[in-house]
């Protein structure tokens, strides 16, 4: 039973962070049409402003946490107005291009200014909780509070508001949204923030688990875009899905298989694709 407990929670820890990190490039693909490979390293800029914060200027953890989403999303929105809308009538590569092009200049700034090493800002969560005889980690469990809840309301936000109906319809047909009166600058503008918010959110929310340097993002955008294809391009419900799915299978495979369970996990995304290609919940999606 401890042993069950403790593997759910840290099963939730992953599926959590990855499901943020996958619901941010959903919306991004579903109304910009862009696989935005700077996601990573906005997830990785999200956790060093945290660190810079709480270490340099001494602020409170979740006061460094709300910061650092606000001013990355601000960051992603910048990069929409300056790179991605100029070029939003272009070829699709050169939008692509340009957006690995701000990864890379991100990434070099990050380990300039951070000289390239692993930093954390240790636990802020100390304490155990014991349920059953099981000893869990109040951080991890903090950690898994917080990413539902950020879920819920962005599960909520584009459901229930008019602001979320209008991304869904833009999603669905730009050109008939845009003839029902949405703003398509705007939301585009919105889209990208909120994205970005949820990138840096994923990364402070997991700064006091584990040590971050600024060559991660790589790694993380390659995993966060695996799951939007398992989830279906575009899906939200598919991300969420996907998360958890990857997120439960990896923490399982190291568990019990060691280095085996990268491997298992690629066999599911394969299999995912042979028998589903659109994905889990996908749905055919035209380029406009």
């Amino acid at each position: 039973m401890t042993e069950f407990l403790q593997l759910g929670l840290n099963c939730l820890v992953l599926s959590a962070n990855y499901i943020l990190l996958a619901l941010g490039l959903t919306l991004i693909f579903g109304i910009l049409r862009v696989l935005n490979f700077a996601h990573g390293t906005f997830y990785i800029c999200g956790a060093y402003v945290v660190y810079a914060l709480v270490q340099w200027a001494g602020f409170h953890y979740f006061t460094a946490a709300l910061t650092a989403m606000i001013v990355i999303g601000g960051l992603g929105i910048f990069v929409e107005a300056a790179v991605l809308y100029p070029l939003s009538e272009k070829v699709k590569v050169a939008s692509l291009g340009a957006i690995l092009g701000v990864s890379m200049i991100l990434e070099g700034t990050l380990a300039f200014i951070f000289k390239g090493e692993d930093v954390t800002i240790g636990s802020y969560f100390k304490g155990i909780l014991t349920i059953r005889g099981a000893t869990l980690s109040r951080e991890r469990l903090m950690v898994v509070l917080l990413c539902g809840l950020i879920v819920i309301g962005l599960y909520v936000w584009i459901r229930r508001t008019r602001q979320g109906i209008a991304i869904r319809a833009l999603a669905e047909n730009p050109r008939v949204a845009a003839l029902q009166g949405i703003h398509i600058r705007f939301m585009r503008f919105l889209v990208m923030g909120v994205a970005s918010f949820l990138a840096a959110a994923a990364g402070a929310i997991v700064t006091p688990l584990f040590y971050i340097n600024p060559y991660m993002g790589g790694g993380i955008i390659f995993k966060a875009l695996l799951i939007v294809a398992v989830g279906g391009m575009g899906s939200i419900e598919g991300s969420i899905l996907a998360g958890l799915l990857i997120g439960v299978v990896e923490t399982i495979g190291v568990t019990y298989l060691g280095p085996v369970a990268e491997v298992v996990s690629f066999l599911i995304v394969i299999a995912v694709f042979l028998f589903r290609p659109q994905g889990l919940l996908g749905v055919e999606y035209e380029f406009h």
